[in-house]
């Protein structure tokens, strides 16, 4: 789950890195699911009904949380829908998303994935 409005590249280069520290830990690539492939984007309403289905198949929410995710409807609504299909908050990841991105910079984000894997 994520907002649009945050920074791609922030969200691309934290996905990329959580993604591998999956791979070391669990000895496969993860399987994430998207939004945007499955909910039409122009029948939102109508497709929005399947949302309990896809979030009810996911074990795991996987959170890039930027400065605009908690202000998000759709964002909330998509962890919210998480739990009440009997997701757990304990499969809940939360990564907060910096508000800048230096793709330069890669540092920033392995001190912030190890932050956040000690919470």
């Amino acid at each position: 789950s994520h907002s649009w409005h945050d920074s791609g590249g922030a969200k691309w280069a934290l996905l990329t890195r959580w993604a591998k520290g999956f791979l070391l830990v669990h000895g496969r690539e993860p399987v994430v699911w998207l939004d945007k492939g499955c909910i039409d984007q122009q029948a939102i309403d109508e497709s929005l009904m399947n949302l309990p289905v896809y979030l009810a198949g996911c074990r795991e929410l996987l959170v890039l949380a930027g400065p605009t995710y908690h202000s998000r409807l759709w964002c909330v609504m998509e962890m919210l829908v998480f739990l009440r299909m009997g997701g757990e908050t304990s499969r809940i990841t939360v990564l907060p998303v910096p508000d800048r991105f230096d793709a330069r910079s890669s540092t920033d984000f392995d001190g912030l994935l190890r932050r956040t894997s000690r919470a």
